[in-house]
């Protein structure tokens, strides 16, 4: 089994400090994975990848989106990590932007979906999955409180949801981010920035971890989460009262992928780590996480995942955003910043 630094620790909400000091036998050799998939389906693939290469043991950095290529931005000069085995794809072009990444192309490469393939020549991420904004909604809070489910995004603006809404912030959350690309593109620059201002009356906090808002729904802790669909279906798998909207006006999305580091220390691990995530057997273990996966004709949904996601994901540019992330993130902070408590 790989190596977390705190086993207990939080996909999102991981401290990044210095590495632990690994156990691993002295004959294994050690490949360092930065990661922002759903903690369950991380562990899940990397027990397949040491399985095939029972001679590697994995180090694996789990931790939110910004987090994790902030950590990559710093440590330039000397690389910690091998690869980064999921994050948003507009993060990692930002990454590639800066000279930070690594051309490689998998060996299953020509196999995946296009959808999940970097176009350029020299590909320098491949796909693993795609995750898009949702709803949770706690039904047996709202029933005490006569609060009905909303249907659409503009309806989370209502008096009705005042102080029921929370929502990761985009400055340290992919899905956060892919939920406000989500709205700049279903409503345009401008009414974009007017619902989120609305909105912002209504949500009680923002939080670092784009799980968290379905889990405090799924206690009873909000009514309402903005998050993504994952961490909801688990809930409500375990007994939760949540039920999962996916609005009317279309959903934000992005993909979540693989991407060597340069100055990748173990790379010839780090290359068959990519050799993996791009396998047929990956997408099968993604694809009891999420819908959409490498391999397009692998067609299982969750048990209780909501239907109809494909239908309403949104048109997005993925170079786009890569290119505006900053801005995006910026303007954000400007406006809401000031409900993002302090990271603990």
């Amino acid at each position: 089994m790989f190596n977390f630094i705190t086993r207990r620790l939080a996909l999102a909400t991981i401290a990044l400090g210095a590495l632990l000091p690994l156990t691993a036998n002295a004959q294994q050799r050690v490949l360092t994975v930065y990661s922002s998939l759903d903690e369950d389906q991380a562990k899940a693939l990397i027990k397949g990848f040491e399985t095939k290469n029972p001679g590697i043991k994995v180090n694996a950095i789990l931790g939110s989106t910004a987090p994790i290529i902030a950590r990559v931005i710093a440590e330039a000069a000397s690389p910690q990590a091998d690869i980064i085995m999921g994050n948003a794809v507009s993060a990692l072009m930002a990454a590639d932007a800066r000279g930070l990444l690594l051309p490689y192309k998998p060996a299953h490469y020509d196999k995946i979906a296009p959808l999940m393939r970097d176009s350029r020549a020299e590909p320098v991420w491949v796909g693993i999955d795609a995750w898009a904004s949702s709803v949770c909604f706690n039904t047996a809070e709202a029933a005490k409180k006569n609060i009905p489910a909303p249907a659409s995004w503009m309806d989370l603006t209502k008096p009705v949801y005042k102080g029921h809404i929370t929502m990761p912030s985009p400055l340290s959350s992919g899905t956060a981010l892919l939920a406000v690309n989500g709205w700049l593109t279903a409503f345009g620059e401008t009414e974009g920035w007017a619902f989120m201002d609305k909105l912002h009356e209504n949500v009680s906090q923002y939080g670092h971890s784009g799980s968290a808002p379905c889990r405090l729904a799924g206690s009873g802790e909000s009514i309402i989460g903005i998050s993504y669909a994952t961490p909801g279906v688990k809930l409500i798998n375990d007994g939760a009262p949540l039920q999962i909207i996916l609005p009317s006006e279309g959903l934000g999305w992005e993909i979540e992928a693989a991407a060597i580091v340069k100055g990748a220390r173990n790379l010839a691990d780090a290359k068959l780590m990519a050799d993996w995530i791009s396998s047929r057997e990956a997408a099968e273990i993604s694809s009891k996480f999420l819908p959409i996966t490498a391999y397009d004709d692998i067609k299982a949904l969750p048990k209780n995942y909501p239907v109809g996601e494909n239908e309403k994901l949104l048109k997005m540019d993925f170079g786009k955003l890569a290119a505006s992330r900053d801005a995006v993130m910026a303007e954000w902070q400007r406006r809401y910043g000031t409900k993002v408590p302090p990271r603990s």
